[in-house]
């Protein structure tokens, strides 16, 4: 009678369990993100409406997002949480380089844009808040809400878009969505390019953590500042707007900002490229779903509503029902 072999491992008894979990589909990571940008923004006014102070208001959605993600999305995050993207550590050198860049061009397009409308201006959105709700709102602003949103628009829709269509669709699309979903023109044209970067970099270094740090950076420094300069009362707007519209520097400031911007996106492109990964194009399949355009056209409504002419007829529209 021959000895069994021990030395032959035995076969596991669910075999199921080893195999890796299910990456993001597209159409669950569009849903995501659609879901969790309705509850940040649905909370968020709920709160303001009841005069709840600004950095208290977004940390209140933060935790509500957070609650809603592990409720209502628990696959998703948990093929999220498998994913090397989110195992990969980060490259802080990496970041800060391409966070400063990103940085310029951003408020290169910016600069252009107000200048060719220099009444966009006073649409742009001021987080300002004072006391202690200035330290809530740079932890939420600053640090918990780009997180949030990396994990929704990088983490999960533009990973599920990269496994249907490959890397140039997910980083197009995921760029399109998250700019349009702040619905400000002047916003749109600063967050276009750092969309874009914050794409290529998870796609060029495989690692999540790294848009997580630029979009922080980038938070924490437009709120700092603009709490230093409301403080200190620098300067005057009005006059800043008169300057931009002078007809003798409209020209020539707007196309060397443009100019300058689109030198600093073809280089950051040229840079970030694609890191090779299995799991592009490994679901091949429609990556557009009704989730991705009710995003698109949650952000073209709120666009809409900054024109004095689309406010007016609404106003219009809702004294007449009411």
């Amino acid at each position: 009678m021959t000895a069994p072999d021990t030395d032959t491992p035995a076969s596991p008894p669910w075999p199921h369990k080893t195999q890796p979990p299910a990456g993001i589909r597209a159409v669950n990571g569009n849903r995501a993100a659609l879901s969790l940008l309705v509850i940040q923004n649905v909370v968020s006014a709920l709160l303001i409406a009841q005069r709840v102070p600004l950095g208290v208001t977004l940390l209140a959605s933060f935790a509500v997002v957070v609650l809603a993600a592990f409720v209502f999305f628990r696959s998703t995050v948990r093929a999220l949480l498998a994913d090397t993207r989110w195992r990969t550590p980060p490259s802080w050198g990496l970041a800060l380089a391409a966070f400063a860049l990103a940085f310029l061009a951003s408020r290169a397009f910016v600069l252009a844009y107000i200048t060719f409308f220099p009444s966009a201006a006073d649409s742009v959105p001021q987080f300002l808040s004072s006391g202690p709700d200035l330290w809530a709102l740079l932890l939420a602003a600053g640090i918990l809400i780009p997180f949030a949103e990396e994990v929704a628009f990088r983490g999960l829709l533009m990973r599920g878009h990269e496994r249907a269509a490959g890397f140039t669709v997910a980083a197009l699309t995921s760029t399109f969505a998250f700019s349009v979903a702040h619905g400000v023109p002047a916003s749109i044209a600063g967050i276009l390019p750092l969309a874009y970067v914050l794409a290529r970099l998870v796609q060029h270094s495989g690692s999540l953590w790294n848009s997580v740090i630029v979009h922080a950076l980038n938070n924490t420094l437009a709120v700092g500042l603009g709490a230093f300069v409301a403080g200190k009362n620098l300067g005057d707007p009005a006059q800043a707007t008169e300057l931009l519209g002078n007809p003798a520097l409209k020209i020539p400031l707007a196309l060397g900002a443009l100019l300058f911007g689109a030198v600093v996106m073809v280089v950051l492109h040229l840079w970030l490229t694609p890191k090779p990964d299995p799991q592009e194009r490994c679901a091949p399949g429609p990556w557009l779903s009704l989730s991705y355009v009710v995003i698109v056209l949650f952000g073209a409504v709120a666009v809409a509503l900054t024109f004095p002419q689309v406010g007016l007829w609404v106003t219009n529209l809702r004294s007449a029902l009411f």
